[in-house]
C-alpha cells in the first residue's frame, strides 16, 4: 500500500472510532483489509470452485425472469435433484429485487447460479448496439449493485446474454462487441466467471475455434472465462456430430460447457438431438452441462420441459431421463 493510501486509510480508521467508539476499531479494520470474496475460477481448460476442487456443472435451466412468482419456488426443487447449478434467465424487465430474490434463494439451498440475459430481440440476435445498451442499463447498473454483494460470490457465474451473434462476418461483429462488454463488466468490479454464449443461436462451435476461444479469455483481464455452447439442430444432429464437436472444443483448451441441448423427440429443421450419447458423452470426458428447461416451453418445445410443477419435482419423461438416468444429476453431480 503506497503511504498517501496508508494515511488515508489510518485517517478512515480513526474517524470511525471517534464516531462509534473503540469497539468497532477491529470491524473497521477488517473491512479495510479482508480479501476479496472466493469465486468459481478457471485454470487451464477447467473450471474451478471457490475452494479450488474441479467443478464440472451438471445442471438446469429455469426461465426465471418469464414469471418470477412462479419460477422461484422452482430453485429449491431444482436444488433438491443434484443438480449443482441453475442457469437463471434474466429479462429486460427484471428488477434488481426479483434477482436478489432467486440468489437468496440460491444461497438458501447452496446451489451456484449462472446468471444470464435473454430477450426475444437478444437471443439469435446480431444488433452490438442493442446488446451495448442493454449491458449498460441492466448489467452494468440495475443489477450491478446486488450482483456485487459480497454474500453472493461464492455461487455466481456471468453470461451475459443469450445465443448472440453471428459467423457471417467471420465472427468480426461477434468479437469486438464482446472484446468490450468483457472490459465492461470487469471494469465494474465483477470478479465471477463471464460466460460467452456461441454465435448463430448458441449452436456453432466455430466461435471458439482457430483460435478465438483464446481471445477471448486472454481478453478478460482476469482470465477467469468460460465459454458455452447449446447443441441443438443440424450442428448436433447426430452421435458423430456431437463426438466431432466436442473433440473440437476440448482441443482448444479453453474452459466450456453445454449451456443447453435439445431433445431426441424434438425435432426442428428437420433435425433431433440425441441428449442421451451427449450426456453420456460428457461424462466420458468430463464435460459441464446444464440443460434446458424446468419449466415453462411451449408449442414444440413442451417436450423440453422437465417438471410439470415448478415448485415439486414432478418430472416429465425428459426430467426422469435427466435427473434418474445412467448418465442423469443424481448419478453424476458432484
Amino acid at each position: 500500500m503506497r503511504v498517501k493510501s496508508w494515511v488515508k486509510a489510518a485517517a478512515a480508521i480513526g474517524l470511525t472510532l471517534v464516531l462509534t467508539g473503540c469497539s468497532t476499531v477491529q470491524s473497521a479494520y477488517d473491512a479495510l483489509h479482508r480479501a476479496p470474496a472466493a469465486v468459481f475460477h478457471t485454470q487451464g481448460p477447467d473450471i474451478l470452485t471457490p475452494e479450488g476442487a474441479p467443478f464440472i456443472a451438471r445442471g438446469i435451466n429455469l426461465q426465471y425472469g418469464d414469471n418470477p412468482k412462479a419460477a422461484r419456488p422452482a430453485i429449491g426443487a431444482i436444488a433438491s435433484t443434484g443438480a449443482n447449478i441453475i442457469r437463471l434467465q434474466l429479462r429486460r424487465d427484471t428488477s434488481a429485487k426479483d434477482l436478489k430474490k432467486a440468489l437468496d434463494a440460491a444461497v438458501k439451498h447452496k446451489i451456484p447460479v449462472m446468471v444470464f440475459y435473454w430477450e426475444q430481440d437478444i437471443t439469435c440476435g446480431t444488433d452490438s448496439a442493442r446488446l451495448r445498451k442493454d449491458t449498460g442499463d441492466l448489467w452494468l447498473t440495475r443489477w450491478a449493485d446486488v450482483l456485487n454483494q459480497r454474500k453472493y460470490q461464492p455461487y455466481l457465474m456471468l453470461n451475459i446474454a443469450n445465443e448472440w451473434g453471428s459467423s457471417k462476418d467471420n465472427y468480426a461483429s461477434y468479437m469486438a462487441t464482446y472484446t468490450d462488454l468483457i472490459h465492461a463488466m470487469r471494469a465494474r468490479g465483477f470478479r465471477a466467471p463471464i460466460v460467452i454464449d456461441a454465435a448463430d443461436c448458441g449452436q456453432a462451435p466455430g466461435s471458439f475455434l482457430e483460435g478465438r476461444g483464446k481471445t477471448l479469455q486472454a481478453l478478460d483481464p482476469l482470465h477467469n472465462l468460460i465459454v458455452s455452447v447449446h447443441a441443438y439442430n443440424k450442428p448436433w444432429n447426430s452421435p458423430e456430430k456431437i463426438d466431432q464437436n466436442i473433440a473440437a472444443l476440448r482441443q482448444q483448451g479453453v474452459p466450456f460447457l453445454l449451456g443447453e441441448f435439445g431433445d431426441r423427440e424434438l425435432v426442428e429443421d428437420g433435425s433431433a438431438v440425441d441428449h442421451l450419447h451427449l450426456m453420456q458423452v460428457a461424462q466420458a470426458q468430463k464435460i459441464g452441462w446444464i440443460t434446458w428447461s424446468w419449466k415453462g416451453n411451449g408449442g414444440t418445445t413442451k417436450v423440453l420441459d422437465m417438471s410439470e410443477s415448478y415448485g415439486k419435482v414432478k418430472l416429465t419423461r425428459r426430467g426422469h431421463e435427466i435427473v434418474d438416468g445412467p448418465y442423469g444429476l443424481r448419478a453424476t453431480a458432484k
